[in-house]
């Protein structure tokens, strides 16, 4: 087993090894497990404490041990699980009971990284209030001020991409202090474990190393490979590589530790030689045994070179602070300088990485928008200027560290255990390496939200539409926040754009922009001051402040104007505008996984029925895919056909005046209604499109105009003509096969697409790339729970263009093997292998595997394929 590594490594890489107390004799199994957890917490071997506090809250029951394992949680940066634990800890805990203080101040941190900021404020603010303890009065403080910077900080930009880089550096333990060589060739970093086992003397190596790997022409990163023994020596854990300017000398440290805690931190150098790096040997002058020495980075201060590195040496500010030294030759430093309150905090400054005159660092002794965040100060000869917050982007809701940046200042590589990297416990719990792109040359649109009477308005709406000659092309964006009156758009270069602009209870407004012919980068602003509508009535009898709904996780939220033709899945331009109410959701909580369900009336043959719900879902989640930009993974599917009559809300009963709350809208409710429009309208609401929260947060906060569109009833004499799905018999006719007739010059019929495919339903695909699978639907059976399951698809191009896969996403419990690299020309045949390990499965589940090919559509619209598999899950 591994576990994770105190943060003063700065590492937080996975280590070997276990820590369990010995027993006392003749004392209890609760009495052994409390010393084992206690032990391991005081020695900072978080998941020995956790795996005990568990063991004891399972043979006791206690509460108290409920806080403990959240903190533990909390540590090993399992965010989600750390926040679920506490919450069970506080639902039952009274706003004023000083029990739990110090926990509610760990809770607000763990909402604040869950990106719940709301959630976060109340409860530093309940903890402030009950607290008596400076430092942390001093971080409740931060973090309340870091909650307001991200309100207030711009959510998207052009200006920098970054990039998580490919699995052959990023494992699924931790990878951290990335630093890249003169010719931007070689790429070296430290990892606790190496992406494939490595052998030494016959057992595998669990002691953190530096690797290198090297990038070819076209970007691609080799595998791996340990720095040799002059470096990594073994039994020594090696980590924090650094350069200096010139690329000859390599600076790292080598540690010692006791359990987990460090007790040693050295700075070794090593010169380069022709055939590689010389044996390293500790630096002079810095190092000692009193007093921690890490994270070493090269720089320049008062026109000599220095070197930058980390301690916690006394006559510091506190916690981890940054240092310098400057460099005597011959592995000799002088006198280390702190960098003083401009840089230092009272808590803990890490990974400094210097530049063209400017320092970066890491730290949470300043207002950060997550748990640790970047930031950096320029140089102007004397003295530091301002540290300044790199901003959302550079900066995540969770940790954020070791910037390093290169030739004009515009790449360089970063880590964070940010969600979407590769992670052994948690989507949180480890460090990745990504790497960034600043833009030369770059366009921003701010738009500022204001009443005519210049009061900031919230609950706002904003479309960013591309344009042609006035024309709509292509997909608009679309943001809508109840937290404040700002929206940062990204803007592509020698674009024209229309931005609308709306609120609840005015006039919508609009502006024409555009950024043709740009010769400097520039951040274009609008300020739309918007008129009130007098006239505005949104049913709630005339009050203009919008009805807010909680819906919690698994309740089915209906998408009503999600409606199609007859006999058909496509989706109509009506159902586009709660598809795009529903990206704007999905992209308020990033963490929410949803079922898109459909459902049919039952004026139909069953099977027949539930089929045509499943495509009718499949193309929603298209839809949501190709035009929201929702990542798969996050969209799971269920066609339901005629099995689930919708039950009446309460909501709905206040609508409908033939329904009362609770009423199962069957065949014979439908039978009883008086009049042949309340039937179909009964049948229409039975006709319905759905999402459900099966994971994130326990519950979402929308307004009901965002999900209650106004449904006329018979009373009104406007019922609405929606199209009603195809009434086959029970017991069909079979019918003949349709005849294609063919002219001379087109004797090839086109290749049959699939309902699994975005070309589906699509009137033309000739000169596409056409991929047909020897299986689209798979199902593993029975699975023990923990076991592991692999199966290939193969699949043909029977289109008329080549076809490259750029994309293969799935969920964390799926891994796929295909050759990336390969065209298929027409003809041409592939294989994908899959792995699907069940050890994180709690229930039965259909995963769905998305493939996107570098190739568009007629319509500009990348082309992708879906495959399904299903299982059973034993023994959970």
């Amino acid at each position: 087993m591994r576990y994770l590594l105190s943060t003063l490594l700065l590492i937080t890489g996975f280590y070997a090894g276990e820590l369990l107390a010995q027993p006392l004799a003749g004392s209890s199994n609760v009495e052994q497990l409390q010393i084992a957890a206690d032990s391991a917490r005081a020695n900072q071997n978080w998941f020995v404490a956790l795996e005990n506090y568990e063991k004891l809250y399972d043979e006791t029951d206690e509460d108290e041990y409920l806080p403990l394992r959240a903190l533990m949680n909390l540590r090993l940066r399992d965010v989600a699980s750390a926040t679920r634990i506490y919450k069970q800890v506080f639902r039952r805990t009274e706003a004023t009971d000083t029990t739990y203080n110090e926990h509610r101040f760990h809770y607000a941190r763990a909402l604040k990284m869950d990106a719940q900021y709301d959630e976060a404020r109340t409860y530093f603010e309940q903890f402030r209030r009950l607290n008596t303890d400076e430092r942390l009065e001093k971080f409740a403080a931060l973090e309340l001020d870091g909650i307001e910077l991200y309100r207030d900080a711009p959510q998207e930009t052009s200006e920098v991409a970054l990039e998580l880089l490919d699995k052959k550096v990023n494992s699924s333990f931790s990878e951290y202090s990335p630093v890249l060589t003169i010719d931007g060739n070689t790429l070296y970093f430290s990892t606790w474990k190496s992406t494939s086992a490595v052998e030494q003397d016959g057992e595998e190596d669990d002691f953190s190393r530096i690797f290198r790997a090297e990038r070819d022409e076209e970007g691609t990163w080799s595998k791996p490979e340990a720095l040799g023994k002059e470096v990594n020596r073994p039994g020594v854990i090696t980590a924090n590589p650094a350069l200096s300017a010139d690329g000859r000398r390599m600076y790292f440290n080598r540690l010692a530790m006791e359990s987990h805690r460090v007790t040693e931190a050295k700075i070794y150098m090593s010169d380069a030689e022709d055939d590689g790096w010389k044996s390293g040997n500790p630096v002079s002058g810095i190092n000692s045994d009193r007093y921690l020495v890490l994270q070493p980075a090269a720089g320049e201060l008062f026109g000599r070179e220095v070197m930058f590195f980390v301690s916690d040496m006394d006559g510091g500010f506190g916690g981890l602070d940054i240092y310098y030294a400057n460099y005597e030759g011959e592995g000799r430093f002088g006198q280390a300088v702190n960098l003083g309150e401009q840089v230092n905090t009272f808590a803990d400054d890490i990974t400094p990485f210097y530049f063209d005159g400017t320092l970066y660092w890491s730290t949470d002794g300043r207002p950060t928008m997550g748990g640790k965040d970047l930031f950096y100060a320029g140089w102007d000869g004397n003295a530091w200027g301002d540290a300044k917050n790199m901003g959302v982007g550079f900066n995540s809701t969770v940790d954020d560290k070791s910037l390093s940046i290169y030739g004009e200042g515009l790449v360089g590589f970063m880590t964070s255990n940010r969600e979407g990297g590769r992670s052994v416990k948690s989507k949180t719990c480890c460090d990745d390496i990504y790497g960034f792109e600043v833009a030369s040359l770059y366009a921003n649109l701010v738009v500022g939200l204001f009443s005519e009477g210049k009061e900031a308005l919230t609950n706002g709406t904003v479309v960013l539409q591309p344009t042609r000659n006035g024309n709509k092309i292509g997909f608009g964006q679309t943001k809508t926040r109840d937290d404040g009156n700002r929206f940062d758009y990204g803007l592509e270069l020698e674009t024209e754009y229309i931005v609308v602009v709306s609120h609840p209870g005015y006039y919508s407004d609009s502006v024409e922009i555009n950024t043709l012919g740009l010769e400097e980068s520039k951040e274009l602003q609008e300020i739309v001051f918007l008129k009130v509508d007098p006239n505005y009535d949104d049913g709630t009898g005339g009050d203009d402040v919008p009805v807010l709904d909680t819906i919690e996780i698994a309740e089915a939220v209906v998408l009503e104007n999600i409606l199609y033709d007859l006999d058909k899945s496509d989706i109509l331009p009506a159902a586009e505008e709660d598809l795009r109410q529903l990206v704007q959701i999905m992209e308020q909580y990033p963490d929410m996984v949803i079922e898109l369900g459909s459902h049919t009336d039952t004026r139909g043959v069953d099977s027949y029925n539930l089929g045509l719900s499943k495509r009718r879902s499949a193309s929603a989640r298209k839809w949501l895919i190709i035009n929201g930009n929702i990542d798969g993974p996050r969209i799971k599917t269920q066609g339901y056909g005629e099995t689930q009559p919708q039950v009446a809300s309460g909501r709905l009963a206040e609508r409908i005046s033939f329904l009362s709350e609770g009423d199962v809208i069957t065949d014979a409710f439908i039978a009883s209604l008086g009049t042949e429009e309340q039937r179909e309208l009964a049948h229409r609401l039975n006709r319905r499109t759905e999402f459900k929260v099966l994971e994130g947060p326990d519950e979402i906060i929308i307004r009901r105009d965002v999900i209650e569109r106004r449904l006329e009833t018979p009373e009104r004499n406007s019922l609405p003509t929606a199209p009603t799905q195809k009434v086959a018999p029970k017991n069909p006719a079979p019918t003949p096969q349709t005849v294609r007739t063919l002219t001379p010059e087109k004797q090839v019929a086109p290749p049959e697409v699939n309902r699994f495919s975005s070309l589906f339903g699509q009137p033309d695909v000739s000169g596409l790339p056409v991929l047909k699978f020897d299986r689209r639907e798979v199902d593993l059976g029975d699975v023990p729970h923990g076991e592991s399951r692999t199966f290939t698809v193969n699949f043909t191009n029977r289109g008329a263009a080549p076809a490259k896969v750029m994309l293969i996403s799935a969920c964390d419990c799926t891994t796929i093997t295909h050759d990336d690299a390969k065209t298929y020309q027409p003809g041409d045949s592939g294989t994908m292998k899959i792995v699907f390990d069940s050890t994180e499965k709690e229930e039965d589940e259909t995963i769905t595997i998305d493939i996107f090919l570098e190739q568009k559509d007629k319509k500009g619209v990348p082309i992708f394929e879906m495959v399904e598999y299903k299982y059973h899950l034993l023994g959970k």
